[in-house]
């Protein structure tokens, strides 16, 4: 049996590609902008999926484009949890979710469902910006991780990229124009 070398791009490429996610129930609250999730996720709670779904909403906002939501990122994040994450990737998305949420508490001194739309956006930039400043606390690093996923998830989804193409193996320089227009067709490089 021969050895078989799958990169950690193509492993995530593929797992996001391949991964079932179902459409979690949310009711839109408009006292403060926020899609409230009613149901717990595979992995997450109900909770975390609220708070998740709307740091990545701001973070990759519906404008003219489709947004985080429209792309279902914190349902294939969710769903990534079971199939691809190891302990301690879910170990640092559920301390990043509880520091956002206790962030929220010390500042606004309400739970983070229940701050406004403003300043849960001031939380999320002020963290984006503190993390990336400070990059070796464990904070600034869960959250960097967090944000590079939701962005992978987004960037590779149908809806951000109609046209993306799964590129399994390895990289294919200089292709004619009849194999390109075949890739095209399939929606795939073999």
């Amino acid at each position: 049996m021969s050895k078989v070398n799958i990169s950690r791009r193509l492993f995530i490429g593929a797992s996001v590609y391949f991964v079932a996610t179902p459409v979690w129930a949310s009711i839109f609250t408009t006292v403060n902008s926020l899609s409230v999730f009613s149901q717990n996720g595979r992995f997450f709670t109900a909770k975390e999926m609220t708070i998740l779904s709307d740091a990545a909403e701001i973070m990759i906002p519906r404008t003219d484009t489709p947004g985080a939501t429209d792309a279902k990122v914190i349902d294939v994040l969710d769903a990534l949890m079971l199939s691809w994450a190891g302990n301690e990737t879910k170990q640092q998305y559920k301390f990043i979710i509880k520091q956002i949420d206790l962030i929220a508490q010390s500042s606004f001194k309400v739970n983070y469902q229940s701050a406004s739309k403003a300043d849960r956006e001031l939380l999320l930039n002020e963290l984006d910006q503190r993390s990336f400043a400070e990059r070796s606390t464990e904070l600034s690093k869960s959250y960097r991780k967090l944000k590079e996923m939701i962005f992978h998830i987004f960037y590779t989804s149908e809806e951000a990229n109609p046209y993306f193409m799964l590129v399994p193996g390895t990289y294919k320089g200089n292709i004619t124009k009849n194999q390109m227009e075949l890739y095209n067709l399939k929606k795939r490089v073999s």
